[in-house]
């Protein structure tokens, strides 16, 4: 594949360039020779997938532009809405995000080799020829790909999620120098019917093999069909895929050196490889954008329970963090064995003891608590310092956890209004959009709102220990300790952030972004004030008919 050149993002670099968001993320020879994560990767190759989705693309990243000395890194990657596996690899190198490797490591596109393949496949969809490359080669892997669509049909969020890991222990068994397997999980995996998550494996209501079989001999229709009774507690097909995902390391990958990282709720970095980088409208994400732009005036949310949210950034490097441990206890595992082998060479009877995968919940409820309702301060205060020229109205947010409440605040705030925007735009010849966004926008707080409306209590000791076991420098050039994180500050970044990559519109258009806002803040009041004189003309007609 050829070298990916850099075009088109011109305005949005303007963010990393802010004085409030420099990054300051080290990258040296000395460094590398100070840190014992930097030393673990030297020399070993890597197969990642998900390389271009979020959390992927920043995994990828920090290897390239941190871990200097990898030997190579395999990155699976599929066609996808026509592209091409290579057209698809030439644009993951395209945005801004890969800006700081290509100054630092020019030659960074020579380490990466893109295979072509597909998680929803069978055997990850890879050809003979990279399975035996991979049995020799591969080191360590980072599984990152996942569907993370709450409403994904069963079917699919099956195939992905879960197929996707049974064929990767399967390759995995006969990798013959693997050190390490991450898979990146979620900390609602298992937060059906509990309200405490500790980091141990939770059996699921069926093994991988037995839903993996049902979504195979079932048609489409039967399978929505059935699927609301299969979810049980479990509140969409994300959660429980990952459920049975989990279990599928606790039955067949007890040989293999395996983890789990269960993150809470991704947000936009923090500041590597820039500050506030997003891009997708995933969870709190897009719950900014929608207050950011005044189209969520009202949301159904508990404001005091917990906004569990982690930055994109921490857990790219708690995943690196993680690879570095989980071989060091297989490393403990293995002396441990060997040295109670010896002392059981003569007994018949003693079985081999397996590894123990450790799990390591990551999140911010323990240690840095953001409610909801500070998390609605923080994006209000912050979007209004710098207001949009897309936003749809001026900024307001009623929090109601009630559902009818919700309902009857959507019907005014939302649906009347939208309402009266399309008419408008039907008789001045445009094509009405309003209540089709407002569909979209009411489809996406629905499939959230369970989690907005509880909270849980995550247990995080290995999280704690794996920091702990970290040198100060590696603490510091594999930053996740989610406690030095300062929200404000986070939040004034973040906001920047949807503003740019999400919404793509520039910082520069700030001034314009306060005078439009200025004139929807006049057609507020105007309608305010119009719906006033309307309702009063009601209430006195039918004063006036109750008293003729």
């Amino acid at each position: 594949m050829s070298a990916p050149t850099s075009t088109g993002y011109k305005s949005k670099k303007k963010i990393a360039t802010d004085t409030t968001m420099q990054n300051t993320a080290p990258c040296s020879k000395t460094s590398e020779i100070r840190s014992e994560i930097q030393s673990f990767y030297n020399d070993k190759t890597i197969f990642l997938t998900g390389a271009t989705g979020f959390i992927g693309s920043l995994i990828l990243e920090k290897l390239l532009r941190t871990c200097t000395g990898i030997k190579r890194i395999y990155i699976l990657i599929r066609e996808k809405k026509g592209k091409t596996p290579e057209e698809r690899f030439t644009e993951l190198f395209e945005g801004p995000v890969f800006e700081l490797v290509k100054n630092k490591v020019p030659d960074y596109l020579k380490k990466i080799t893109a295979v072509i393949g597909d998680c929803a496949l069978p055997d990850l969809g890879i050809g003979e020829q990279y399975r035996e490359i991979f049995k020799y080669e591969v080191n360590i892997i980072l599984h990152s790909a996942a569907t993370v669509r709450f409403d994904e049909h069963l079917r699919k969020a099956v195939h992905i999620n879960i197929g996707s890991l049974q064929s990767m222990i399967k390759l995995c068994k006969e990798m013959k120098h693997l050190k390490s397997f991450v898979y990146i999980s979620t900390a609602y995996s298992n937060c059906a019917g509990r309200k405490v998550v500790e980091e141990m494996f939770y059996k699921p209501p069926l093994s991988g093999d037995q839903i993996v079989k049902l979504v195979n001999i079932l048609e489409d229709e039967q399978i929505e069909r059935i699927t609301p009774s299969l979810l049980n507690e479990f509140p969409n097909t994300y959660t429980i895929t990952k459920a049975i995902a989990e279990y599928e390391i606790f039955t067949h990958g007890k040989e293999l050196p395996i983890g789990i990282l269960r993150p809470s709720m991704i947000t936009a970095t923090e500041n590597e490889p820039l500050p506030a980088w997003i891009n997708n409208f995933y969870g709190p994400t897009g719950v900014t954008a929608a207050i950011g732009l005044g189209l969520m005036r009202v949301m159904r949310v508990d404001p005091n329970k917990i906004a569990d949210i982690v930055p994109g950034d921490y857990v790219s490097n708690a995943v690196l963090a993680c690879a570095w441990d989980i071989h060091n206890k297989w490393k403990e595992h293995n002396v441990k064995y060997n040295t109670a082998n010896m002392k059981d060479k003569n007994d018949s009877t003693s079985e081999p003891k397996s590894f123990s995968p450790p799990i390591y919940n990551y999140v911010s409820s323990n240690t840095n608590r953001l409610t909801w309702r500070e998390f609605s301060r923080y994006n209000q205060i912050h979007v209004q310092a710098t207001p949009s020229v897309k936003s749809y109205w001026p900024i307001m947010l009623w929090m109601s956890q009630n559902k009818y409440e919700y309902a009857i605040m959507c019907f005014l705030v939302h649906t009347i209004p939208a309402y009266i925007v399309d008419s408008v735009a039907k008789l001045a010849g445009k094509t009405p959009t309003t209540m089709a966004t407002y569909k979209k926008l009411h489809k996406f707080v629905n499939v959230t709102s369970y989690f907005s409306l509880r909270s849980w209590t995550f247990h995080e000791t290995n999280t704690r220990s794996l920091l702990s076991k970290m040198s100060k420098f590696d603490q510091s050039l594999f930053r996740f300790d989610i406690a030095k994180l300062n929200w404000n500050d986070y939040f004034t970044k973040h906001v920047k952030g949807v503003r740019v990559y999400i919404l793509g519109d520039p910082l520069e258009t700030v001034p314009a972004g306060v005078k439009h806002v200025r004139k929807l803040y006049m057609a507020h009041y105007t309608l305010l004030a119009f719906l006033s004189i309307l309702l009063l003309l009601v209430i006195y007609g039918l004063f006036y008919l109750l008293t003729v």
